[in-house]
């Protein structure tokens, strides 16, 4: 019964040795699949990898054209600026003139009409006083009364 247990533990680890060998054979069949494909597609990484250098430098290159591009673009626009702040400046500069000028004519004008006020009131300043002197000689030589004068004066205050 010993014989007939070892004869089968032997028959079953022989089938398992079997199997691993199959096993063994269909991976190392995979393998020697995958190393001819790899060796066929050694030449297609080969190309990616030039293909990948290649785009690198184009990008490259175009990077430093699109910088040139934004120099030069910036460089003008630099040289406009101040072209076209000095043409602003100059039209302020004359708007500025124009209105300083403007003002300069209403000073003028404000200055006329003050001295033109100023010559009324000394002229009605006087005759204020003149028409004073007067009533007080007519009060003096009795062509008037004090209440007439008080009177013409109430008068000439309302209106």
């Amino acid at each position: 019964m010993k014989e007939g247990y070892l004869q089968l533990k032997i028959s079953e680890l022989n089938d398992k040795c079997n199997k691993i060998d199959q096993m063994f054979s269909l991976e190392k069949s995979k393998i020697e699949l995958l190393e001819e494909r790899v060796g066929g597609l050694k030449e297609l990484i080969k190309k990616l990898k030039d293909l990948d250098n290649f785009k690198e430098n184009i990008l490259k290159e175009v990077k430093n054209e699109n910088q040139n591009i934004i120099n030069q673009e910036i460089k003008n626009i630099s040289d406009k600026i101040p072209k076209s702040a000095g043409e602003i400046i100059e039209n302020k500069t004359k708007e500025i003139d124009i209105f300083l000028g403007k003002m300069k004519k209403y000073e003028e004008e404000l200055i006329k009409q003050e001295k033109l006020i100023n010559n009324m009131n000394e002229k009605i300043d006087y005759l204020t006083k003149h028409n004073e002197y007067l009533m007080m000689k007519l009060v003096n030589k009795t062509v008037l009364s004090d209440r007439e004068v008080n009177e013409l004066d109430r008068r000439s205050a309302k209106k």
